[in-house]
This record gives structure tokens, C-alpha cells and sequence, in this order.
């Protein structure tokens, strides 16, 4: 089956779906009641024998949980705490393998998981499952004493001592604001009031005036330096030259496009894939096409982009850099989650 065929049979299945749940909203009433039976009580989530810390969102695409999972994580180990990570791995091949990461190909544990490994402190385990509570158990029998959930705001089935949600840019659109299929929601916003942290990502991104309320606010910014293995190694240098291709596969593209246009990179085509998408060399044939019919002479990408594109550099007709996004958390932010933690 070819990159064509996936896609149309991807679009057709989620033009079924919606289209299904849009007359019969069965979701909704899923939704509606696993709710309702964690919130009185009638099912209890499992304690695990450390802090358990989640951070996730309620829309459909990028808000930020794996670059703010890495603050979190760097910060904590900072102060003394011995952090782990449990992730479900998106994008792996065989999604029903659970482990411990080591030395495995992002093909076998996602891309997002090898992100998370070239940002993280050394010495943060990271343990790839879908069974969170089985996995966090694993991670506090090798010592970890705070574990952090990558993606754990609808996964209800592990107690967590801090709820973090994120709210990224798509959630301040209007027609965004409702559940699937009527708009990018998971689940209504109602229930991001369980949440204990509620933090607006990427506000350097948003033009209008904040609509939601949240706790926090936090800027994305980038690293002048970028990664690559070609002569230019800086933001300001590669903005002064032409011929660029801007490059992602990730779940918010919009805020890729703002910030190379924030950071004075001007490309001249772009290209969006779907979100964890495997590159294979037919897109690389098509990516090669397209440059040499433009004179193109660089691609921008994205870090977890990067990892993936990296391997079909010997057949890139142009050279590869991705930026690198700074994983800070600001000072209200960081002594929150320790006066919840003491």
C-alpha cells in the first residue's frame, strides 16, 4: 500500500467516523459517564508508591505535553527528585509492547520518546506502555519517586497528586471549542476543571486576548543553535539565506509556521504531513522533486521531524536543520508544582 492509498483510506475512515458520531454522539455519552463514576467515587484509580504528575490537554493535536513534560522533568531532578517518564509511545510499530527504553530505534518506541530522551537529564528512565498504571509501578520499583504521565489528562485509571492541562492556540478558536466531531475536543471543557494546573502554551503565538482562564502562562521559544549536520548552525544565519522548505508532521502545524516566521526564517514552499508520520524514501523522492523544481537549498523541520528525516540524509538533495525549542518553565510555574509536591 503507498503513501496515496494511506492517506485517502485515512480520510475516508475519519469522514465515516465523523459522520457517524456526528448523528449518533455515542462518544459523548461514554465520555459522560466514565466521568461521572470516577468523580462520586464508584471507581477508584489505582495509587501508585510515588507522585504521580500528569500533564495533558483535552484538544485533538499539539498543545505542548511533550516539551513541558521535559521542563517538568529536568527541573524536578534538579531539586532532587528522582523522575521517571511513562509514555505511550505514539507512532511505534508494535503499540502492545511495554518497556523500558534503552537503546531502541524511534520506529520501535515513537519519535516522541526519542525526543524526550535527547532533551531529558541523563538518568531519566522513560517506560513506553499503554498500561500506565503498569507502567508507573514499574518505574517506582526501580526508585523513581515522581513520575510524570506523558498524555495522562483522560486516563483516569492512575490516582495523579498534580493534574496539569495545557491549553495551546487551537483552543482559543471558537469553532474548535466543542467535542468531536463538532469541533477539536476530547472531551467537553467542562472537565478541565478537575485539573489542578491549568497552563496556556505557546501565549507568544496568540495574538487575541486569552478567552480561557488558566493558571499560568508559558511563551515557546527556540534555541539560536540549530540542529544539524550541514555548514550553518544558527537561526540568524540560515534567516539570511533563500530557498527554504519548511517541513513538519506534528499535531499543531500552525505553530511551526508562526514560529519560523517569529525567529525571520521565510520559506518559500511548505510541506505538512500528517502527525507522526514515517517517512519512506517516496516522500523523500517527493520532497527532492519539489526542491529541485523550486531551487530550493535548505529544509526547516521540526526536532522530532528531524530524528526521523536524519536517516535519508544521504539521499536529501538539500540540507536538513530542525530548531530546537528551549524547555524552560518560568518561576510561578516551577514553585507551584513544588508546593504541591511538599
Amino acid at each position: 500500500m503507498n503513501k496515496m492509498h494511506i492517506i485517502l483510506n485515512n480520510k475516508m475512515f475519519t469522514a465515516l467516523l465523523s459522520a457517524f458520531l456526528f448523528v449518533f454522539p455515542v462518544h459523548l455519552l461514554f465520555i459522560f459517564i466514565k466521568n461521572l463514576l470516577y468523580d462520586v467515587g464508584a471507581i477508584q484509580p489505582a495509587k501508585i508508591n510515588a507522585k504521580i504528575i500528569s500533564v495533558g490537554n483535552v484538544l485533538l493535536g499539539g498543545t505542548g505535553k511533550t516539551p513541558t513534560t521535559i521542563a517538568i522533568a529536568n527541573f524536578l531532578q534538579k531539586k532532587g527528585f528522582k523522575m521517571g517518564i511513562v509514555t505511550r509511545g505514539h507512532g511505534r510499530k508494535n503499540e502492545s509492547k511495554s518497556f523500558l527504553l534503552q537503546n531502541h530505534h524511534w520506529t520501535e518506541c515513537g519519535d516522541e520518546v526519542i525526543l524526550l530522551k535527547n532533551n531529558l537529564s541523563a538518568g531519566i528512565p522513560i517506560y513506553i506502555s499503554r498500561n500506565k498504571v503498569f507502567a508507573a509501578r514499574e518505574l517506582s520499583k526501580i526508585g523513581c519517586n515522581v513520575i510524570l504521565l506523558d498524555d495522562g489528562f483522560q486516563h483516569r485509571k492512575i490516582y495523579r497528586d498534580i493534574d496539569i492541562v495545557l491549553l495551546g492556540p487551537e483552543n482559543y478558536v471558537k469553532k474548535n471549542q466543542f467535542i468531536y466531531p463538532y469541533g477539536l475536543l476530547r472531551e467537553p471543557f467542562c472537565y478541565i476543571e478537575r485539573a489542578d494546573i491549568k497552563i496556556s502554551t505557546k501565549r507568544n503565538l496568540v495574538s487575541s486576548e486569552l478567552s480561557l482562564q488558566s493558571n499560568h502562562t508559558l511563551s515557546l521559544e527556540v534555541k539560536e543553535e540549530l540542529l544539524t549536520a550541514a555548514p550553518i548552525k544558527t537561526i540568524q544565519d540560515l534567516s539570511q539565506t533563500s530557498g527554504i522548505l519548511s517541513l513538519c508532521s506534528i499535531g499543531d502545524p500552525k505553530s511551526f509556521d508562526k514560529t519560523i516566521k517569529n525567529i525571520g526564517i521565510e520559506s518559500e514552499k511548505k510541506l505538512v504531513f500528517p502527525d507522526h508520520w514515517p517517512f519512506s524514501e517516496k516522500d523523500i523522492d517527493e520532497i527532492n522533486r519539489i526542491s529541485t523544481t523550486h531551487k530550493l537549498k535548505s529544509i526547516i523541520c521540526t526536532e522530532k521531524d528531524y530524528v526521523k528525516l536524519f536517516e535519508f540524509s544521504d539521499l536529501l538533495k538539500t540540507n536538513l536543520y530542525a530548531v530546537v525549542l528551549k524547555h524552560d518553565l518560568n518561576q510561578n510555574i516551577e514553585a507551584d508544582i513544588l508546593s504541591r509536591l511538599s
